[in-house]
């Protein structure tokens, strides 16, 4: 990020080893007039040549590529590079037999290196979810790396894995303009129930950036308002909830989860807000529209009719349940008390 970056010599290094080439090259063209000492000259040359007219245009330089500058790019440039070293290898080495055993060990030891290498990466190729955890714990100061660790984690329910693999990833962006690890973390950490803690990354998660591709917004907006109910600040979760409805009408998960607040925040009112209550039957009766198969959406009109005292429509939404969720239905009459909350509905992402 700066000049006094110390990772800044490696490119340093690697441009001086260019530029003495190159000098070295020229040297060569002007002093020697031998044929097969011109020859290696001119194999360098043309070496020289071809690494700098395949590589110029990858710098981003002379214009913007668009794309990272990975191995897909470098191949031209390897090969121009590689005739370098073997032109200006051979030329130091000819008629130096200890020279040229002491080249071919390097070489011998250079090929046993790649060797073992490259099977160790097979090894770590053989899924994708082996490279990314391959990579993941080898490379702990990338922001994406770390990103891609802990979706691996959360796939495999391993939570606290994952939040740390967030944490990490958030811990190098000190901007926090990325939503993604931040709205996974907060969705583990109200998992937990760790509701302040959650409140505060959602809240970041949604003034950041991300792509709708991966992450629709008005998943952020809903879990932002779930975390801000279990906080106690009920007004802000309903606008949450609305914002996530506003931004996808046809959300079912919203309309539950913003008829159960609506109507639990009436109910807490003294006297209790009927027009409140009236409103929250109306969005959870949405949600059954929108999703009637999904059992839960009419366990929650049950309860909330049930406590409205519509005790007909309680009874019709609690058969319906019965016929969608038998073995559920069952585990709750053998209480013999009829649940007086909603279940809140949340999942991973």
């Amino acid at each position: 990020r700066t000049l006094q970056d110390v990772r800044l010599l490696c490119p340093v290094a690697g441009y001086l080893a260019l530029f003495q080439t190159i000098c070295l090259v020229v040297l060569r063209l002007r002093w020697y007039s031998s044929r097969s000492a011109r020859m290696l000259a001119e194999g360098s040359a043309i070496g020289v040549g071809f690494f700098i007219l395949s590589f110029l245009p990858m710098t981003n330089i002379l214009f913007p590529i668009g794309t990272l500058v990975a191995e897909r790019l470098l191949y031209m440039p390897s090969m121009g590079m590689l005739v370098i070293v073997v032109c200006v290898t051979y030329f130091e080495t000819r008629r130096r037999l200890w020279m040229q055993a002491s080249a071919w060990a390097f070489l011998f030891g250079v090929l046993v290196f790649w060797w073992a290498l490259c099977y160790q990466r097979v090894s770590d190729w053989r899924s994708v979810e082996q490279i990314t955890l391959v990579d993941g714990l080898k490379q702990l100061w990338s922001t994406r790396t770390q990103f891609n660790l802990a979706n691996i984690y959360l796939q495999g329910q391993r939570l606290d894995e994952a939040l740390v693999a967030y944490q990490r990833a958030n811990s190098l962006d000190p901007e926090e303009r990325d939503s993604m690890p931040l709205y996974h973390a907060g969705q583990i950490l109200m998992y937990q129930g760790q509701y302040a803690e959650a409140e505060r990354h959602l809240q970041k998660a949604v003034a950041g950036y991300f792509s709708p591709l991966t992450l629709h917004e008005e998943e952020v907006w809903h879990d932002y308002g779930l975390a801000l109910w279990h906080v106690g600040r009920g007004m802000e979760a309903v606008q949450n909830f609305q914002n996530a409805i506003i931004t996808n009408p046809a959300f079912p998960k919203g309309y539950n989860n913003l008829g159960c607040a609506l109507f639990m925040l009436a109910m807490s009112q003294q006297p209790p807000n009927a027009q409140a209550m009236r409103e929250g039957l109306q969005q959870l009766e949405q949600a059954v529209i929108l999703a009637p198969g999904v059992p839960l959406y009419w366990r929650n009109a049950a309860v909330l009719l049930s406590l409205a005292g519509d005790r007909q429509g309680a009874n019709e939404a609690w058969e319906r349940w019965r016929q969608l969720d038998p073995a559920s239905v069952a585990a709750v009459e053998a209480t013999g008390q009829m649940p007086q909350d909603c279940v809140w509905e949340f999942y991973f992402r």
